[in-house]
């Protein structure tokens, strides 16, 4: 039980081999993982050690000594023990709070101090065998003095911050005083991958110095680090959960599931990205940004990630154009409403797709346990290849087109599959895309138009009587060339000469554009 003047037991760390844990833990952590919090209420000698291997003498300008000391306030208090939770939802550790006596204080103390330098916002020492050791001192000068500590804000991930070097973690980057410590490359030294960074850089590189909405977690190292110190949290969301999201608010976490059968379900009209791999990052709901001053920088960032070692299975997506990715593991992909596509990072030859009711499955050939439910998914774009498989819709109004217009091979042309599929994609209707065939084909004649139509269902070329009144229909404007193809492209000769039927087995292979 730690007091003002002795710390709790603390054990040496060895090192994982795994750079991006061991960049991030340091020399000791706590023995106990059941570890005690306090917020100190005075400044007296009787609770705080005077000793040279403390805060020294308590006429020193050490942090409890100084006239800034300050008891957290109830709301800060309750922020902190908020960011105590989400390392506890992770990490195999139990946070009890105590009240501070002459004989007792916690692990973990943090207050009130000053420093003169405004940028220093708060500070922190790791498990060690001081009296000082888990104590977190918050800036009265700093930005955290003067704003509420708000989970997506900076003063909010400061405590997070702050928390993981009392848990045991260090910075990721350069350490003079520990120079043969491990250190992560440049691009995953940034806030996105761990709180404990001080960059903070979108995926292209590109840096500022806050986010426009900072993490509200741990993020994907930060878990493996503090899981590699303590273990993991087996109890946290066992079951079958579902993660819902939408567009009224903003996120930036990293979600740790124990177990069960899970799901990500977007409720929203932006368009978005859901990642099911593990370690990788989902851009869902309102945008995340690098910023500088205040300015946006660059693209978006990855705003919810999925730990290591966590299986999330299914995903739904809302009413935009979404990209979703499954895992290596079964999983249910739902893209709701719009124009949704499931990327794959493999070559096509390695899956099979088959229709069945209400959608398809896409299987790995290699491994059968890994197949996919696709269910409202458009296209599916593999490494190699992209598949159209909305043959009930723009999918199927573009090959038809193709058939009736350029003739039934050339729905293997998978350069103007993709040029029909691009233009409907964008909005075009089924005559609008009509009209755009003929006027490729650079025909001006009502009667050419009709040949060329006659011939591409029949074979042959029409005679005189047989092409005369869709010739006069056009002549009077009763009819219009774009309508006139669409009645060609929709009859069952047409459907058949581009043997409809299978391609709804096999999907529309296109050039992406």
């Amino acid at each position: 039980m730690p007091t003002p003047f002795v710390s709790s037991s603390i054990t040496h760390i060895t090192l994982s081999h795994d750079n991006s844990i061991d960049s991030l833990i340091g020399e000791s952590r706590w023995v106990n993982t059941t570890i005690s919090y306090s917020f100190p209420f005075s400044n007296s000698a009787s609770y705080w050690s005077a000793l040279s291997g403390g805060y020294g003498s308590q006429f020193g300008d050490g942090e409890p000594w100084r006239d800034a000391f300050t008891p957290l306030t109830s709301a800060d208090q309750a922020a902190f023990i908020k960011a105590l939770q989400q390392w506890a939802n992770v990490a195999n550790i139990n946070f009890v709070q105590v009240t501070e006596t002459p004989g007792n204080v916690g692990d973990i103390r943090v207050a009130y101090t000053d420093d003169p330098d405004e940028s220093t916002l708060a500070w922190a020492y790791l498990p060690n065998t001081s009296p000082l050791a888990g104590d977190i001192w918050i800036n009265t000068n700093s930005l955290l003095n003067a704003q509420d500590w708000n989970p997506g804000n900076i003063s909010f991930e400061t405590l997070l911050h702050e928390l993981g070097h009392a848990l045991g973690l260090t910075h990721p980057f350069a350490d003079p005083d520990m120079p043969s410590k491990p250190v992560l490359p440049t691009n995953l030294d940034s806030t996105i991958h761990t709180v404990m960074s001080y960059t903070y850089a979108n995926l292209q590189g590109e840096t500022g110095n806050e986010f426009s909405f900072h993490p509200t977690t741990p993020m994907v190292l930060d878990i493996a680090a503090i899981q590699y110190l303590y273990g993991a949290n087996t109890r946290y969301h066992a079951g079958d959960d579902t993660y819902a999201f939408n567009d009224a608010n903003t996120y930036h976490e990293t979600l740790w599931d124990a177990g069960g059968n899970d799901t990500i379900r977007y409720d929203g009209a932006m368009s978005g990205v859901i990642d099911l791999n593990p370690g990788d990052g989902s851009f869902i709901g309102q945008p995340v940004y690098v910023q500088s001053n205040g300015v946006n920088v660059g693209d978006p960032v990855p705003n919810v990630w999925i730990a290591d070692n966590v299986t999330i299975e299914n995903a739904v997506a809302g009413q935009g154009n979404d990209i979703l990715i499954g895992n290596s593991s079964r999983n249910n992909l739902d893209g709701g409403a719009g124009i949704d596509t499931v990327q794959v990072d493999s070559a096509r030859s390695q899956f099979t797709l088959n229709p069945v009711p209400g959608g398809y499955t896409l299987s790995d050939n290699a491994n059968p346990d890994n197949q996919d439910t696709l269910t409202n998914i458009e296209r599916v774009k593999f490494a190699d290849a992209h598949v159209a498989l909305d043959l009930d819709g723009h999918a199927g109004e573009v090959a038809k087109l193709l058939g009736a217009v350029f003739g039934a091979a050339s729905v293997a042309n998978q350069d103007y599959a993709g040029i029909g599929l691009s233009k409907a994609d964008e909005g075009l209707s089924y005559e609008q895309l009509a009209t755009f065939a003929i006027d490729a084909t650079k025909l001006t004649s009502h009667d050419a138009i009709v040949t060329l139509l006659w011939q591409n269902l029949f074979g042959s070329a029409p005679t005189l009587s047989e092409k005369s009144p869709y010739v006069n229909m056009l002549d009077s404007g009763e009819i219009s060339t774009g309508t006139l193809t669409m009645l060609a492209a929709d009859t069952s000769i047409n459907a058949e000469n581009i043997h409809l039927t299978g391609l709804a087995q096999t999907g529309l292979v296109y050039t992406g554009l």
